[in-house]
């Protein structure tokens, strides 16, 4: 948005900048859809959440321009502000390509699974000392309402035994 808002002051938009914003945001929500469709396949393929490879990153990223152009010119009619959305939507795509290395394979399941491995043991040693505070705390709770609930008990029989022995 703050992209296409600078471009504004430099380029003459045929309709509203309202208009070309929620282009921006039908367009950007689509593409991110569509995109997530065409990559998962890969995804399924190769058994990792970020397969990697040229193909991974390209498709889903040819498919933003394309889907942006087509829905800002469906919304606007106008090829000069279709045009901008979907380069706007290219460099927002090219940019997360870039940020995330999306041409680079992702770790493997069995690599995930040991730094979740790695990352619980850690938490676990770290908050060990917490966690056996909270449980003795829950234990000496548990006790003391136990040691409540046999005292209301016992003082309930010894009033009906009271009772009983006046009415005798």
């Amino acid at each position: 948005m703050v992209l296409a808002w600078i471009c504004s002051w430099w380029i003459t938009l045929d309709t509203d900048f309202g208009r070309i914003a929620l282009c921006l945001v039908i367009s950007y929500i689509v593409s991110e859809i569509v995109g997530a469709i065409i990559a998962r396949p890969m995804v399924l393929k190769e058994g990792r959440s970020n397969p990697g490879g040229v193909p991974f990153a390209v498709l889903p990223f040819t498919a933003g321009p394309v889907i942006s152009f087509v829905a800002s010119y469906a919304l606007t009619g106008s090829m000069h502000d279709s045009l901008l959305a979907a380069s706007l939507i290219a460099v927002c795509n090219a940019a997360e390509i870039f940020w995330l290395k999306l041409w680079e394979k992702g770790p493997t399941p069995e690599e995930e699974q040991a730094r979740f491995s790695e990352f619980k043991a850690m938490t676990k040693e770290h908050f060990a000392d917490d966690v056996a505070q909270i449980k003795s705390r829950a234990r000496d709770k548990t006790r003391e309402k136990y040691f409540r609930k046999k005292a209301r008990q016992e003082a309930k029989s010894n009033q009906r035994n009271y009772q009983s022995d006046e009415n005798s």
